[in-house]
């Protein structure tokens, strides 16, 4: 560290959150403190004094610090922030000077030169109102050759007693899959495949030993970011821990000319200091900020899954009327709308509605939908996706990101278009925007369902623009349409972030409504985005892709979670199952804005057998729990289930709304308070609980907790 005389301290307080940043004049910006709130008198310069390390034997005779950028040219052995080269001018071991501190209403804009290498960075980092800590770099081309960026990675140092790390695997079907490790080497995450991908959502955690949902000191972190990108979690000999999140460049594809510059994603991170809940519950607010949504989250129906490619106008209409029937609010007609898409092999690119499925277009179906049923009329589009069997793609080969040298790589029949290229970006924008002003189009589902190969038009790799032209593409459409919401799909949960939510309204999870299967896919999307933004359907009685069969009552709560909606064919659906789902779609409306205004929590079972999802209003009086039995529990009763956050004095009454079938091959009889009006106070339902009765395995139950108003307590 450098001597404290020549160094400034910049401080910000925010959400009970605190962030402290040392300043030296010579070498890169420290994260001096980033945690629960300190004191307003502490004294800073005596805090980085406390933290001046002795210097060990063997090593630098100055040890390099730990720097928010850490710099190669001042002996820093690890990964460096930048790593850049040029023809005229060593550019790859950079040694920062600073240039000046702007404070901003969120946090300051930190600016360094290094006058050897003739070039310029800048850091913007602050805590956000969330609580979030946001970062991110932007590094310029001071000199007049061209210069070749390799890295550009935003870092964050982490406590020393740090020492798990969780994180996210998965595959198609099966996003979201949770893991942890003990945390004492080097781990690291790179993404090649264009977009996210289902196995590398852009996140990790790390924390003190035994860190969990409702206890441990930890810190989530996020790139917010679409594409290629790399992670990393290190650990040095000198005892410092540190995480690493960047833009995963390819050879060659970014060169900065003179005065030229590249600017980071966000690198967003929340510290809790008693679980992981906490973490979540800041990046959900952060994204509720970013979302600003005006209106309930409306319920929808998807066509996909009962009809796929067949459109016939009358079933379409009567499974819209289906919808309405058990309170649907939005009505989405999937895949084989536009001309020639019989099956997946052909027409992708050629966005005109089909004349032999639709002579007079799609207004008489929108008309019925929104005019006499009183729906939301939704749309399904892959616009970067052209299919080497289409009009467009036999008018424009070059039009694919693809290197024309090469025999493409094709994936599910189909190519890339490469959106970097003016007439292809404009080709797809004018389609669009033909479509949105002919037809009063109120949401999109914005689907993409490949990842990238061969990512170019030329010779240089072009992936980075390619999510650039996406973001534009997409932010265009918002300022055109603000009232129209789109959903980002990518064969199920391949792009979800922080990045794309910038610009759409909801995520597609996975392309799986088995209810067991969601019940792990989307307790791994809530720890950090919200529920309100996670598509979540009740699929039929066969899960198509699983075969397995689940009651109504396990699906509708399982679907209840999120972003309720149905991908069943509810003409195949008898009188009793419309009955129960339209019990269900009731609660979901009347308990929505819980789940989607308040603090939601993960709670697991002792036995790990079960788990609940329990979200609680923002002034404590009303909850609503979804408890989900999804294995044989490991003793002969469940495990009594406690509710957190509840006020302690205030008078609960609790209610259970519906649940699935009740074993009685499993239980001779019910506890006796199930079919009493139960009350009890928020201490006894945080601090000892409710006993529920004995499930089968993948039930679960819906309980709704009310505080009792005052004049029904005498």
């Amino acid at each position: 560290m450098s001597d404290v005389k020549n160094v400034s301290f910049y401080r910000q307080d925010q959400h009970n959150k605190t962030l402290v940043i040392a300043c030296p004049q010579q070498g890169a910006p420290e994260l001096l403190y980033f945690g629960e709130a300190l004191p307003k008198a502490t004294d800073l310069n005596r805090v980085y004094l406390s933290q001046q390390a002795g210097i060990p034997q063997g090593m630098m005779d100055k040890p390099t610090p730990m720097s928010l950028i850490p710099e190669a040219g001042r002996g820093w052995l690890q990964t460096p922030g930048v790593e850049a080269c040029a023809a005229d001018r060593p550019a790859w071991a950079m040694c920062w000077t600073l240039l000046a501190v702007d404070e901003q209403r969120v946090g300051f804009v930190i600016r360094l030169e290094d006058k050897v290498a003739q070039l310029s960075v800048m850091l913007d980092i602050g805590l956000l109102p969330s609580g979030v800590l946001r970062q991110q770099l932007t590094l310029t081309n001071e000199g007049q050759a061209d210069v070749m960026v390799q890295r550009l990675a935003c870092t964050l140092p982490v406590a020393g007693h740090f020492t798990e790390r969780m994180g996210f695997y998965g595959r198609w079907c099966q996003e979201f899959q949770q893991e942890r490790s003990v945390w004492q080497s080097t781990w690291l995450q790179e993404n090649r495949n264009g977009r996210n991908s289902q196995a590398n959502f852009p996140a990790v955690m790390v924390g003190e030993q035994g860190f969990a949902e409702q206890q441990g000191e930890l810190l989530g972190a996020h790139l917010a970011w679409s594409g290629n990108h790399r992670l990393k979690a290190d650990y040095t000999a000198e005892g410092h821990r540190y995480l690493q999140a960047e833009v995963l460049y390819l050879p060659g594809e970014i060169v900065l000319a003179n005065n030229e510059s590249i600017t980071t994603p966000e690198f967003l991170a929340a510290y809790s200091a008693s679980g992981l809940n906490a973490m979540s519950q800041q990046f959900h607010q952060e994204a509720r900020h970013r979302l600003k949504f005006t209106k309930p989250r409306p319920v929808h129906l998807n066509t996909w899954e009962a009809f796929y490619f067949d459109h016939d106008m009358t079933k379409l209409k009567a499974l819209a009327k289906a919808a309405a029937d058990v309170g649907v609010e939005r009505y989405i007609l999937d895949d084989g709308w536009f001309r020639g898409r019989h099956h997946d092999k052909a027409a992708l690119g050629d966005w005109f509605v089909d004349e032999t499925k639709y002579p007079d277009g799609l207004m008489p179906l929108i008309r019925y939908v929104k005019d006499d049923l009183g729906m939301e009329f939704g749309l399904w589009f892959e616009p970067e996706m052209v299919n080497p069997d289409s009009d467009l793609f036999r008018a424009h080969p070059d039009w694919a990101l693809q290197l024309p040298q090469y025999t493409p790589a094709l994936a599910r029949h189909q190519l890339v278009l490469n959106l970097a290229k003016p007439d292809a970006y404009q080709y797809i924008r004018e389609r669009l925007f033909a479509l949105f002003t002919e037809y009063p189009i109120d949401y999109v589902k914005w689907d993409m369902n490949r990842d990238y190969t061969q990512p170019s038009g030329d010779i240089a790799p072009q992936a980075h623009a390619q999510v650039d032209a996406l973001y534009r593409l997409l932010s265009e459409l918002n300022q055109a349409f603000p009232a129209m919401e789109i959903e980002s799909c990518s064969s199920g949960g391949a792009r979800v972030d922080f990045g794309i939510l910038n610009f759409t309204k909801r995520f597609w999870a996975s392309d799986c409504n088995d209810a067991l299967e969601r019940q792990t896919i989307q307790r791994g999307f809530s720890y950090f985005l919200p529920p309100e933004v996670m598509g979540s359907h009740i699929g039929p009685d066969k899960s198509h892709t699983t075969s397995r069969t689940h009651d109504v009552a396990f699906r509708a709560g399982t679907a209840m979670l999120g972003h309720l909606g149905i991908e069943w064919n509810l003409l195949e659906a008898n009188e009793a199952q419309k009955t129960i789902i339209a019990n269900w779609l009731s609660h979901y409306k009347q308990y929505r804005a819980v789940l989607h205004e308040g603090n939601n929590w993960r709670l697991p079972s002792a036995d790990g057998c079960a788990q609940t999802q329990w979200a609680l209003s923002q002034d404590r009086l009303q909850g609503l729990a979804v408890y989900s039995q999804l294995a044989m529990p490991r003793q002969a009763q469940t495990l009594p289930v406690r509710l957190p956050n509840l006020l302690p004095d205030q008078l609960y009454r609790v209610d259970i709304l519906e649940h699935s079938p009740l074993p009685g091959h499993l239980m001779k009889a019910l506890p006796v308070w199930w079919k009493k009006d139960l009350i009890l106070n928020g201490a006894s339902l945080s601090q000892v609980g409710l006993q529920l009765p004995i499930f089968d395995p993948e039930s679960l139950v819906l309980i709704a907790i009310q505080a009792v108003p005052e004049a029904e307590k005498h």
